[in-house]
């Protein structure tokens, strides 16, 4: 029978919680907590992101469009005033709304991760995955096979690791390359003469192909981008080259493993995912397709996590480097063929090409995969609007006046959709900039007949150790907004917690007042006083990067 009074009870759960939240707990009850299972618990955020990018649930209701979005304003150091008790009720149903909402809105990889548990219980294997984040599902899904395949326990590998401080690079380069153009041998000459620390990523070094310049690293190859459109006449087309799951396939294809492992069920493993795969993508079968593409690309970065049963630099960098080469090799062969690189990134090539000449690129290409035993899957454009290297904007060969726009790829400032957890810019500017490139439409009209709201939106994320002020009132600290003629400063600040000065003064938003937003309403888009003339600023921006007329609003309509 419970003797404690509800005052005592709070003081002991809040005790608790400070002690979570602080890593301050004693062993001893961290050991006891950890290992009980009294009941199955399901983290929504832990299960979508990794603990270095989760988000707390204020960012996630702003990325969802949640209708509130409220922060408590009490003391959580105090005890609720029971004139503030409805307050605190409604604030926390808010909270639980939202996230019943957000996982509905994940439902499909909750059902993931319990059809994966109740394979693995049929099998035998206890699986624990509700709350692992993609990588991490996809490790524990690698470790059930090798123990199935090898007939190990946890406990025979989950100490293994093959660290590694020196490492001649010599060992570890494929034997089948050959470069004719002089950066490249020169590159590849270089490399087979370093031995480095394998976790020292400082390694840069920088050549020119067909005149687009490239930076190959330890742990990529990108090329480097100006702003550009490109817009082939009838003669020309753009293509996009990709190798098909590139990482995953040197280990299938190439027998690359953590030394410590075993080589044979490690490889077969990744040989039997990507077969299963393609299978399952066949009958159309979603779940086994999502399970096995998450444990296929889950695995690279555990390479180089010394707490994980998979840690090899040797690998890993055997992996990393042996693609940016074949990445090279399939650069000089496209230059050799006489097409106009555009950008090159980790996996894949885009470039322009003559007509005329595409039958001779696809024979260089298939060359290059018999060598490499890799495989290159094709995308045709009609456009591309290149702002950066991650920021690009591409319309693919099919599009027609019917605006239909699956065909039409976007990346970076051109994307005009949210995702959940990853921030949220405001949409009308990457509408603007489509409907500008891709179907003529002036960014100034788009922008102005816009009567979504919504789209106007933006929020920034503010470090916990800030506090922000709006028109000179301090308020909460996460906030949705919009900028606006008739709004007040936003600005983020240090308050010291015994005299109250606030400094360090931050505007998040320096060319405009902005209008607070955290409740979504039915508003008439006329009485929000939206500040026009910022959003089209920011298309401006873009638009005089290439070279386009800066966009202007007519005096009449102010």
């Amino acid at each position: 029978m419970l003797e404690s009074s509800a005052e005592e009870v709070c003081t002991e759960l809040k005790s608790l919680n400070d002690m979570i939240i602080g890593n301050s707990m004693p062993a001893e009850l961290r050991k006891e907590l950890r290992y009980a299972k009294t009941f199955a618990t399901l983290d929504v955020l832990a299960m979508m992101f990794s603990s270095k990018n989760r988000v707390g649930l204020k960012e996630m209701q702003i990325t969802m469009g949640w209708k509130l979005v409220r922060e408590y304003e009490g003391d959580f150091n105090a005890n609720v005033p029971l004139s503030d008790i409805d307050n605190v009720i409604s604030y926390n149903r808010n909270d639980v709304e939202s996230t019943a909402r957000l996982l509905e809105l994940k439902k499909e990889d909750v059902e993931l991760r319990v059809a994966i548990e109740d394979q693995g219980n049929k099998e035998g294997n206890w699986m624990s995955v509700l709350n692992k984040d993609g990588s991490n599902l996809g490790m524990e899904i690698i470790k059930m096979r090798y123990l199935k395949r090898t007939g190990q326990k946890w406990n025979d590998i989950k100490d293994l690791r093959s660290p590694c401080d020196s490492l001649a690079l010599k060992d570890i380069i494929f034997d089948f390359f050959e470069f004719e153009l002089p950066q490249l041998k020169e590159l590849l000459s270089e490399l087979k003469s370093l031995t480095i620390n394998p976790n020292d990523n400082s390694f840069r070094r920088s050549f020119t192909i067909g005149g687009l310049e490239h930076t190959f690293s330890l742990g990529g190859l990108h090329s480097v981008n100006t702003t550009q459109a490109f817009e082939p006449k009838e003669d020309l087309v753009l293509i996009d080259k990709d190798v098909t799951s590139l990482y995953p396939s040197i280990v299938i294809e190439h027998g690359v493993c953590p030394e410590h492992l075993n080589k044979e069920a490690f490889v077969g493993i990744f040989s039997d995912m990507r077969k299963e795969r393609v299978e399952a993508k066949h009958n159309g079968d979603k779940i086994t397709n999502e399970t096995l593409k998450l444990a296929l690309n889950g695995f690279t970065g555990n390479l180089q996590q010394q707490f994980s049963w998979v840690y090899s630099p040797k690998a890993a960098l055997t992996i990393r480097i042996n693609g940016q080469l074949m990445l090279c090799m399939l650069l000089e062969r496209l230059e050799k063929a006489g097409v106009t690189l555009i950008q090159s990134n980790t996996d894949g090539v885009f470039f322009m090409c003559e007509k005329s000449k595409i039958d001779h690129v696809n024979e260089l290409c298939h060359e290059w995969e018999s060598i490499t035993k890799l495989n290159l899957e094709d995308d045709y454009f009609e456009r591309m609007y290149q702002y950066a290297i991650n920021d690009y904007l591409g319309v693919k060969k099919g599009w027609s006046e019917t605006h239909d726009y699956k065909y039409i790829k976007t990346k970076g400032l051109f994307i005009d959709e949210v995702t959940l957890g990853k921030g949220m810019s405001p949409l009308i500017i990457a509408e603007a900039l489509r409907e500008y490139f891709v179907n003529g439409i002036p960014a100034e009209e788009t922008i102005k007949e816009c009567k979504d709201i919504t789209k106007f939106l933006t929020y920034q994320k503010i470090s916990p150790k800030f506090s922000v002020e709006y028109g000179g009132e301090l308020t909460t600290r996460i906030n949705r907004y919009y900028m606006s003629t008739d709004g007040k400063p936003l600005k983020k600040c240090v308050v010291n917690p015994e005299t109250g000065e606030r400094t360090g003064y931050v505007s998040i938003c320096a060319d405009s007042n902005v209008t607070i937003f955290n409740e979504l309403k039915d508003i008439d888009i006329k009485d929000a006083h939206i500040n026009y003339n910022w959003y089209l600023q920011e298309v401006n921006k873009i638009l005089k990067s290439f070279g386009e007329k800066e966009a202007s609003f007519p005096t009449s309509l102010f």
